[in-house]
């Protein structure tokens, strides 16, 4: 009885800190390498890229033009970017922390393409990529979603 309190009181007590406390040291790592080289900065061109294959794209482009609804989807995008971004980088960086050790990836973060783990770094990128799309696609489609709708709306008003 004595071990399972202290079990629970415990857990109460790392349910209320932060997630990164949380984190071993491969994922604060990772997540400085993530912020640092910048590596989650192509979520705003794949959505953009994802947007206009939708129908929800060509409505608004019949309506206002494909340049003006690029435009349009761009500036919502930009508008919901804190929303998800977090969530995305969050995801990459977790899938660094599975492939580099801490040593690796405090390297890369400070070093970026000097560092000498840099072409350990290029050759799994195809295999993070593949975990990013199969992880992330649910952030993305949500990102995509709220940026449609805030720009069908916005285009409903002029």
């Amino acid at each position: 009885m004595h071990v399972i309190l202290r079990a629970g009181l415990l857990a109460a007590c790392l349910s209320t800190l932060p997630p990164m406390a949380l984190a071993g040291p491969a994922q604060k790592e990772a997540m400085t390498l993530v912020q640092r080289q910048h590596l989650g900065g192509n979520l705003k061109i794949i959505a953009l890229a994802t947007a206009q294959k939708t129908e929800t794209f060509a409505m608004l482009a019949s309506k206002v033009g494909a340049p003006q609804a690029k435009t349009l989807v761009s500036k919502e995008l930009d508008s919901h970017a804190r929303q998800f971004e977090g969530k995305w980088n969050k995801n990459l960086a977790d899938i660094y922390a599975q492939h580099f050790t801490p040593e690796e990836l405090s390297s890369l973060a400070a070093q970026g393409p000097k560092s000498k783990f840099a072409d350990k770094m290029a050759g799994k990128q195809p295999e993070i990529g593949g975990e990013m799309r199969r992880r992330s696609t649910p952030i993305l489609i949500s990102y995509v979603t709220a940026a449609m709708k805030s720009a069908l709306t916005r285009a409903s008003k002029n």
